[in-house]
């Protein structure tokens, strides 16, 4: 049990609830005066996942079979104090609109963040996969997603997240580049440039030009991308020296 409340019975009230967003997505392809049903059913999904993940700390490790089979995308650092829960709002089209709350663990007390963004304006990113690093005895997260701006334009990151004083630092700077230490590196897929318009490496598979991170070499992948927009077979990399990831 958990504060009066099994994680089983959490997860299948997430899930209806979940759930009702798909229901609504579907009912408005149908009447678009029930669009302001789906905005609705995802706030009301939003802050039932943010009360859950920030009042019970038992949510931190529990892998919600149930509703990342509907759908809902978790993921989760290696040393299992930092997660982050992504999902399609469907109020978009061929541009995908994402939320997602952030949840970790500081000292013996487990919090949840959300978005401050306009859920119908900011298409928001979905976050898939997140890698722990050390750096001067300080624990960092480096977390990949994807904005899916339309079905020919794409645009990858690889952030920087940390833990301190308690709080949850979206800004934490870990890359060292030409213009100095950043947070993120990205890049942006454009297949509908004329530079790709005959390019054989825009078609294809989208998983092998999305970053690539290699936890034992501590290495950064990322697709070398021209001026023109075109894509091309070559990588940039940048490794973890120490202090910094470099470019190598």
């Amino acid at each position: 049990m958990v504060f009066g409340q099994s994680i089983s019975t959490i997860e299948k009230k997430l899930d209806r609830s979940f759930r009702r967003i798909q229901y609504w997505y579907d009912t408005s392809r149908k009447n678009f005066l029930t669009y302001d049903s789906l905005y609705a059913a995802n706030k009301k999904f939003e802050k039932l996942l943010h009360h859950y993940t920030s009042s019970y700390p038992q949510t931190l490790n529990y892998d919600f079979k149930l509703l990342t089979k509907n759908g809902l995308s978790v993921s989760s650092s290696e040393d299992g104090k930092f997660r982050i829960y992504s999902w399609n709002t469907l109020t978009g089209g061929t541009m995908r609109f994402y939320r997602s709350v952030f949840q970790y663990e500081s000292g013996q007390k487990v919090q949840s963040e959300i978005l401050k963004s306009d859920m119908e304006k900011d298409a928001e990113s979905n976050y898939y996969q997140i890698n722990d690093i050390i750096s001067q005895h300080k624990k960092y997260y480096l977390a990949q997603n994807i904005s899916v701006y339309s079905s020919a334009l794409y645009y990858y990151r690889i952030k920087v997240f940390s833990i301190e004083n308690g709080k949850l630092n979206s800004n934490a700077k870990l890359i060292k580049t030409t213009s100095g230490i950043q947070n993120e590196l990205s890049y942006e897929l454009d297949f509908s440039a004329s530079s790709n318009t005959n390019n054989s490496i825009s078609t294809k598979k989208l998983e092998n030009l999305d970053i690539q991170y290699d936890p034992k070499k501590k290495v950064i992948s990322i697709p070398l991308i021209l001026d023109n927009y075109k894509i091309t077979d070559k990588k940039i990399r940048y490794q973890f020296k120490g202090k910094y990831f470099e470019k190598i």
